[in-house]
């Protein structure tokens, strides 16, 4: 036998030294080893001999990753045992190849039919446990059902460890109750049975029934390790079970983990990710700044952010970048990319500017954040221009559909026509015109900024979802259309599939409700219930007195808002409000006024609204009043402003009465022909015959 030694130290076994190299992954020593074993002939034991050396050597090698020289040593091996097969395919398991791992296991049932010297080769648990993790890979369930089966055959279902192995498989691939059986069979259950059970579920978003494994674990009475515990607060974040927070925390400190790290750092990220922003900063003042450590858990650090952002504690947030540039945490893309989020969403603008110069490494979500946040602040000039640095050079990167997403919401919230024709050039060109979310966003785009034909271009040739009828259906009502919008709703009743929804009736009723078609906009909120099984909500009731109201039917719009099976709120009483300024109903109007003085009493809106309907009545002491109301009570109407872009050219925002710009006098003499025109187009139409009675 080969024995390696120095003269201070006792010899060492050919064995002891691959299991050296087999931890520290040490291939160079497992190749001169597997050398000195082919020169002393120590690789063929004997027939009665062990294969302790052979195995270790195969071991060795697959633990260094290298899989073609493990393979031809196995070839070369005249005898295999299960040690040997074990190793082989908890290495293909280790590598990500359950189905490789699978064949080597048939191979070892098959070996004993090999040749006149191959012994016949059976499992041990540790091959089973090795097989079984294989087919949770592979998450299969019916081919673990298999094994198991060929288990209970071969007597192996008495082993606890394989038992365990066989919960952890069944709880893994997603059949939870099998698990529970098993576990409930075991003459003496432990914690490691249950949590494999609790960690399975949590795996495959089974979270309900990870709680109520957890519960029967303790009325088992075994107590949860700190394994479980995660598994444990993992899913009561993931449920948003706000209820279970504190409990969980207790039971943590009640099992003294609480100075666990990965324990604590899960506590931290539960309350974080759930908008407990206090009580996440209290773990972590106590686990990491009170005691002068350091966190390097960039999860931890991006959930904190993250909890920031979503509660709005932009103190805590900033004090928490802070302690990142004093522990040096960059660069991280995690980290900042949280930080970007973060100052985004308090709309610190040059904040995000400055982060994302600063950054080392982007990825796209870096990109994205700071174009989002560069079109949400009207700074759309900007963000085309990252878009267009995206889309040249990106440093190896490319838009994806959120940024496209983000830029055709940016120009068409800044009415960018010229800018948002060239951006779907870009898209087609790109590809992203198959994406139908996209689609969706152009057909929006398109319709607001006024050119509905380019909008039914798109519709036309695309692969539609629900979204896309809906947004059909809005674009046609936003520019009044409501024969149109009522076509593509009976379209999309016709195609039977998708189904119309929720928001679907509300575009059809809102549509009818600016073309003046009552009866068919009542027809269609009376078909919710009927035709579609849809009960109506707040914003279809509002619709349909909107719809009432434009019309001047004031009487059907108070009995209908009497027979609404729920009280109004403020949407019903502000569209009602809005239709009495529309037809000068003044006694209505301070009706309504009041029931939102009892909503909304801070509010300038329905004060506003009230006071237009006075002065158009001509009561302008009552306006007057109210106008004072507000000053006395400081609410002031925010001013209303308007931008106009053509054909390109930097546009110009301007309010009521603006003489601000060089070419004022020219303008308003277009803006007078222009109501002249209007008037006596309204004038041509009042001489039709008025809308039949629904």
């Amino acid at each position: 036998m080969l024995l390696l030694s120095t003269p201070s130290s006792p010899p060492l076994t050919p064995v002891a030294v691959l299991r050296g190299a087999a931890a520290r992954r040490d291939a160079p020593l497992t190749s001169a080893v597997h050398a000195a074993l082919l020169k002393s002939g120590a690789l063929h034991p004997a027939p009665a001999q062990p294969l302790a050396v052979p195995n270790s050597l195969l071991h060795a090698y697959l633990q260094c990753g290298l899989l073609s020289p493990a393979l031809r040593l196995l070839d070369e091996t005249p005898r295999r045992d299960a040690a040997t097969y074990a190793s082989l395919i908890s290495a293909h398991c280790r590598r990500g190849a359950p189905l490789d791992a699978l064949r080597a296991f048939l191979d070892m049932l098959a070996w004993g039919g090999a040749g006149d010297q191959a012994e016949e080769v059976r499992p041990n648990e540790f091959t089973a446990a090795a097989v079984l993790q294989a087919c949770v890979l592979a998450r299969d369930g019916r081919l673990g059902r298999m094994v198991h089966g060929y288990l209970v055959a071969g007597g192996f279902c008495t082993d606890p460890f394989v038992v365990t192995s066989l919960v952890n498989m069944y709880a893994k691939v997603g059949d939870a109750a099998s698990a529970r059986r098993l576990v409930l069979g075991l003459p003496c259950r432990d914690v490691v049975s249950w949590t494999a059970i609790i960690s399975g579920c949590v795996l495959n978003g089974m979270l309900q029934e990870a709680l109520e494994a957890f519960v029967m674990m303790l009325e088992d009475g075994v107590l949860p390790n700190n394994v479980t515990m995660l598994s444990v607060i993992q899913a009561c974040s993931l449920m948003g079970a706000s209820e279970m927070f504190g409990p969980v925390h207790a039971l943590v400190v009640l099992l003294e983990l609480k100075d666990d790290a990965s324990v604590a750092n899960s506590l931290i990220m539960m309350y974080a990710k759930n908008g407990f922003v206090e009580e996440a900063m209290r773990l972590f003042n106590g686990m990491y700044l009170k005691g002068g450590n350091v966190c390097s858990n960039e999860d931890v650090l991006a959930a904190i952010l993250y909890g920031c952002t979503i509660s709005g504690c932009q103190k805590n947030g900033e004090g928490i970048h802070a302690h990142l540039i004093k522990m040096s945490a960059f660069p991280s893309i995690s980290i900042e990319n949280s930080l970007l989020g973060m100052y985004a969403r308090f709309e610190h603008v040059d904040a995000v500017h400055l982060l994302f110069g600063g950054m080392e490494v982007r990825d796209i979500v870096s990109w994205n954040t700071v174009i989002s946040c560069l079109a949400k602040s009207d700074r759309v000039n900007e963000a085309m221009e990252l878009f267009s640095v995206l889309h040249a050079d990106g440093g190896g990167l490319a838009p994806d559909f959120v940024t496209v997403l983000s830029i055709v919401q940016a120009c068409s919230n800044a009415g960018l026509l010229h800018q948002g024709q060239m951006l779907h050039g870009c898209i087609m060109k790109s590809g992203f015109v198959r994406d139908i979310s996209v689609c969706n966003a152009l057909i929006s785009m398109y319709a607001k900024l006024g050119r509905i034909d380019f909008a039914e271009m798109i519709f036309e040739m695309m692969d539609k979802d629900l979204v896309s009828w809906n947004s059909m259906i809005t674009a046609y009502g936003m520019h009044g259309d409501g024969h149109s919008a009522l076509r593509i709703f009976n379209q999309l009743k016709d195609a039977g599939t998708p189904s119309p929804n929720a928001i679907t009736f509300v575009s059809v009723i809102s549509a009818c409700s600016h073309a003046g078609l009552i009866s068919e906009g009542y027809k269609c909120f009376e078909s919710m219930r009927t035709d579609h099984d849809i009960e109506p909500s707040m914003d279809h009731y509002a619709c349909v007195v909107d719809l009432l109201g434009r019309s001047g039917r004031f009487a059907e719009v108070e009995e209908f808002i009497r027979d609404m099976p729920v009280p109004p709120n403020s949407s019903i009483w502000g569209a009602l409000l809005a239709a009495c300024q529309l037809h000068g109903n003044v006694d209505l109007a301070e009706k309504a006024a009041n029931e939102l003085s009892a909503l909304e009493p801070e509010s300038d809106i329905w004060r506003v609204s009230l006071s237009n309907t006075y002065a158009l009545a001509g009561r302008w002491k009552d306006a007057a009043m109210i106008r004072a109301e507000m000053r006395r009570v400081g609410l002031r109407k925010e001013t209303g402003w308007s931008f106009v872009d053509v054909g390109g050219v930097e546009g110009f925002k301007f309010v009521s009465a603006d003489t601000r710009h060089d070419d004022a006098e020219r303008i308003y003499s277009v803006w007078h022909s222009m109501n002249k025109h209007m008037a006596d187009l309204a004038a041509d139409v009042h001489k039709q015959s008025p809308i039949s009675a629904a």
